[in-house]
C-alpha cells in the first residue's frame, strides 16, 4: 500500500467476511477521500500503465479526481485479498457498459463495485458468487426535486416510519439502496427505476435496512452522516456476522460519519 494519506484526507479499509449456504464468501471494503493533487501524486506508483492511459489531458478534472479516488479506494480494498500483489498489478479497466473490471495475478472472479461522491470514494471487492453493489452519495439541495420524483408516497412513507429526519436525506438513503441494487444486478440505471422499489424498511443506528418489491434475493443497508450518504446491497442468503464492532455495516456507519467531519 502507498504512503498514509496528508491531513485532511481520508483512507480506511477492512476485510470481511459473509457466510451462507455453508460457505464463506470474503471481500472487503475502502472508503478514500483525497484532494486531486494528492491523488495525483500518487498515481505512479499506483495505476497500472492501462489505468494510467485513461488520464487524458482531455479529461475534466472531477472526473480525474473520481476517476483516481475510485482506483484507489478499489485497489486498497482488492489489496487486503492479495496482499502480496504491488497496486500496479491490480488492474481495474471500463467493461463495455463503463462498469469496472477487475483482472489480478493469481485471482480470478473477483470483481468491484464503485461508488464516487465528490473527492470521496467507497469500494467493495467481492467474489463473483456473491455479487454486491454499492453507492456513495453527497445529498445537494437543488436535487431535492428530483430526487422527490425517483420516489413512491409509499416508500416514502417507509422511510419516514424508519428513518425519521430531514427530507432530503431519507430521499437519498432511498436513491442509494436503489443504485446500489443496480449495481449488484450489473444492469446500472439504463432499465425503469421503479423496477428497484424499496420495500420492508426496518431502523438500524444511524440508517436503515431494506428488501426490495421485485428482487427479494437481495437486502440492503444504507446509513447517513449528513451530508453524506452510502449503501451495500448484497445477496439475502450471504449473512453479516453478528455486530461485534467490527462488521462491514458497523464499521461503514463509523466511517461514513468520520468522513462527514471533513466536509
Amino acid at each position: 500500500m502507498s504512503a498514509p494519506p496528508a491531513p485532511g484526507s481520508f483512507r480506511r479499509a477492512a476485510a470481511f467476511t459473509l457466510e451462507g449456504d455453508g460457505r464463506n464468501f470474503d471481500g472487503a471494503m475502502a472508503l478514500v477521500a483525497a484532494p486531486l493533487a494528492e491523488l495525483e501524486a500518487a498515481a505512479p506508483g499506483e495505476l497500472a500503465p492501462e489505468e494510467a492511459a485513461l488520464l487524458t489531458e482531455r479529461l475534466a478534472p472531477a472526473r480525474r479526481q473520481s476517476l483516481l479516488a475510485g482506483r484507489r479506494a478499489a485497489k486498497d480494498a482488492l489489496g487486503l485479498l492479495a496482499p502480496e500483489l504491488d497496486p500496479r498489478d491490480i488492474r481495474i479497466l471500463p467493461g463495455l457498459f463503463g462498469q469496472p473490471v477487475v483482472t489480478m495475478p493469481g485471482r480470478a472472479n473477483v470483481q468491484v463495485s464503485l461508488a464516487h461522491a465528490d473527492r470521496a470514494a467507497f469500494a467493495i471487492a467481492h467474489p463473483e458468487a456473491c455479487p454486491m453493489g454499492v453507492d456513495l452519495e453527497r445529498f445537494v439541495p437543488a436535487h431535492l426535486g428530483a430526487l422527490r420524483e425517483q420516489t413512491t408516497a409509499r416508500e416514502r412513507e417507509a422511510m419516514r416510519a424508519a428513518a425519521p429526519g430531514e427530507e432530503g436525506q431519507q430521499l437519498l438513503l432511498l436513491w442509494s439502496l436503489k443504485e446500489a441494487l443496480s449495481k449488484a444486478l450489473r444492469t446500472g440505471l439504463t432499465v425503469p427505476f421503479p423496477l428497484f422499489e424499496v420495500t420492508h424498511l426496518s431502523p438500524v443506528p444511524g440508517g436503515v435496512t431494506a428488501q426490495f418489491a421485485n428482487f427479494a434475493q437481495y437486502e440492503g443497508i444504507a446509513f447517513a452522516a449528513a451530508p453524506f450518504v452510502a449503501a451495500v446491497v448484497r445477496p439475502r442468503l450471504a449473512l453479516w456476522p453478528e455486530p461485534d464492532g467490527s462488521a462491514l455495516p458497523v464499521r461503514l456507519r463509523d466511517w461514513l460519519g468520520a468522513l462527514a467531519t471533513l466536509g
